[in-house]
């Protein structure tokens, strides 16, 4: 993962570069970062070469982002997405291996319970594995995804799945409204 230092330089690259005439305190404010590490952010940024400072008051102060600033944002964004990547594609794999490992028998009908990043890696796999999802369920999030609409646990049975996967925590008093004949099984990692 990207440290945090990383992540403040980029961050404050993006809102220079975003054209934005912004002060320390305003990036302080939108970045949650207090204002002396922006101010020692920006020095460094600047010693590299990365952001021009226009001005001799520091409260009127503009930041301009040079062509090595560019440069620079781009190598920080390639390395988050990098790192990120090989990331996604080990829990992509995990979540392959737990779906890979349920004795699915001929049954082919599942739904997804929870809205989730990993319920989005899920969906990936069931349509790699030609298994048919017949729902998305949530409680807390009513909205359409992947062309569903996300349906409550109250609704399930209407959908008759085989199986119910869950990428987030079922509460069990939930679980007794969910007929016998779908199985729960639980892929979070």
């Amino acid at each position: 993962m990207a440290n945090q230092e990383e992540i403040t330089q980029y961050n404050i690259l993006q809102s220079i570069e975003n054209g934005e005439q912004i002060s320390q305190r305003q990036l302080s404010s939108q970045l949650g970062i207090n204002v002396a590490s922006i101010n020692f952010a920006l020095k460094k940024l600047t010693k590299r070469g990365l952001v021009k400072m226009l001005g001799a008051n520091p409260r009127r102060m503009q930041y301009i982002l040079t062509p090595k600033g560019i440069a620079g944002k781009t190598q920080l964004a390639y390395k988050f997405f990098d790192r990120n990547f090989h990331f996604y594609k080990a829990v992509r794999k995990d979540v392959e291996d737990k779906i890979g490992s349920i004795p699915f028998n001929n049954k082919k009908r599942v739904a997804l319970y929870g809205v989730t990043d990993l319920m989005e890696l899920a969906y990936l796999v069931i349509q790699d594995k030609e298994l048919e999802l017949v729902a998305i369920v949530d409680d807390e999030m009513k909205i359409r995804i992947f062309g569903y609409h996300v349906i409550g646990i109250d609704e399930l049975n209407n959908y008759s799945p085989d199986f119910l996967l869950l990428t987030k925590e079922l509460d069990i008093k939930r679980t007794k409204q969910i007929s016998d004949f779908t199985k729960i099984v639980d892929i979070r990692l």
